[in-house]
């Protein structure tokens, strides 16, 4: 391997040779040649930025290789090599186009598959160990009952899956997100990987969040341009889930693949939200990831029908509002490492998250309002959610900028917010059998 760990951190240096960038020579001459067939006329830098390849030592032989075999020809030559243009000759145009017949991928040059699992490997959960200060720092934004982390701490460092269960709008989407974030650091992760010659896209740009060199050094070194600096992948599906997405989707236009949501949340997170509500049956989906839970590992079927092992080095996290033994049986549950319930918050809690959230609206917090809300919400015969909180000041000040009221809190918009946020059970259960 021609990466390299940087005080304990992965780091894929740039190529110096076409040997460092494990690829097949036919498979980045293909890349160029379609890439300049399209474009009619590309220089030597240009190649190299849409390949993320460095020119020298690694695109230069090959661009005078395919010179040689009348693939290509100059067609402005400055002082470097560098700055030549290069147009594709009758020759290169045919061999082009048969090329599309494969393919017609243009852009940054694949990573190898097995470059792809070592990089996994070393950036995964199990190669860090959380403690209880990380957690703290990673949850200080959230208030809950703190022996919930003595139960995330052990299910981050197993690196396993985790069920997450309790009553809608007490902050179980929250508690996943800070799961990957506690383990902190960005990883790198290619735009794209070669499997047996095909290209699958991996880089997402809606899933994927970019690292700036402001928020870590490594992206302001020089590094192989074909791999990404993102932040832990944290992806979340819900109901929309089905067998199809979690397998290669082929592209027939351009043929090539689209990385499922699994490996696409490699070395981070990804939470199954509303499980059981999905269109496929709670079982037939944890059928799937049977094999992928215990053994690390997952298959996925190429449009030939051949099968390629792939790292399942993620957490996945179960999510649901329903009572986990009404979705699937002991021996399924089982399989799923940690249980842990996200209840609703105590008076005491609430108080607490209410002041939060006064404090990030810029509101003075009052105890008495606080007690106000508590009582309408027991009045109107509602549990108590975490979410309350926030959802009625929200109220408040969407009521305030409306009639271009300075914001504030009192019990007439308290009022105002409940009677729009709130539908009391009782009015529920009568306009329904009415």
């Amino acid at each position: 391997m021609n990466q390299t760990q940087i005080s304990g951190v992965f780091f894929p240096p740039q190529p110096r040779s076409l040997d460092d960038v494990r690829l097949q020579y036919n498979l980045v001459e293909g890349l160029i040649l379609r890439g300049v067939y399209s474009r009619r006329e590309m220089t030597g830098s240009q190649i190299a930025e849409e390949l993320g390849l460095p020119f020298y030592g690694v695109l230069e032989p090959i661009l005078e290789t395919m010179r040689d075999t009348r693939l290509l020809e100059i067609t402005k030559g400055e002082l470097a090599s560098i700055s030549y243009s290069y147009s594709i000759t009758d020759f290169g145009r045919e061999l082009a186009v048969k090329s599309m017949e494969q393919t017609s991928y243009t852009g940054v040059a694949p990573v190898s598959l097995e470059e792809y699992v070592y990089a996994i490997e070393q950036q995964s959960f199990g190669s860090k160990t959380v403690d209880w200060e990380m957690l703290r720092i990673a949850f200080s934004d959230l208030i809950f009952d703190e022996e919930i982390l003595a139960q995330i701490g052990p299910a981050i460092n197993s690196g396993r899956s985790l069920f997450l269960y309790g009553p809608p709008g007490n902050g179980k989407s929250s508690v996943a997100e800070r799961l990957v974030r506690v383990m902190g650091d960005a990883i790198f992760i290619p735009e794209c990987l070669e499997v047996r010659g095909s290209i699958v896209k991996l880089f997402d740009p809606f899933n994927h969040k970019l690292v700036e060199s402001s928020e870590d050094a490594r992206a302001a070194m020089p590094y192989d341009r074909r791999w990404r600096l993102i932040q832990r992948p944290f992806l979340v599906v819900g109901g929309e889930l089905t067998m199809e997405s979690l397998d290669l989707n082929w592209n027939e236009q351009s043929r090539t693949y689209e990385a499922p949501i699994q490996l696409k949340a490699n070395a981070g997170g990804l939470m199954i939200d509303d499980f059981g509500r999905q269109r496929i049956d709670p079982k037939t989906l944890l059928n799937r990831w049977i094999v992928p839970l215990e053994r690390k590992v997952d298959y996925l079927t190429l449009a030939t029908g051949a099968k390629i092992q792939i790292p399942f080095e993620e957490m996945i996290i179960f999510s649901t509002n329903l009572d986990p033994k009404d979705l699937v049986d002991e021996a399924f549950l089982r399989r799923i490492r940690y249980k842990i319930p996200v209840n609703s918050p105590s008076v005491h809690n609430f108080q607490r998250i209410w002041e939060l959230q006064c404090r990030f609206r810029g509101l003075k917090y009052e105890p008495a309002d606080a007690e106000y809300l508590l009582e309408k919400i027991r009045e109107l015969g509602i549990p108590l959610r975490a979410c309350h909180a926030r959802d009625v000041l929200d109220h408040v000040e969407d009521i305030c900028r409306f009639n271009r009221w300075p914001l504030a809190i009192t019990p007439q918009l308290l009022d105002a917010a409940c009677e729009a946020y709130f539908v009391p059970f009782d009015r529920a259960v009568q306009n329904g059998s009415g």
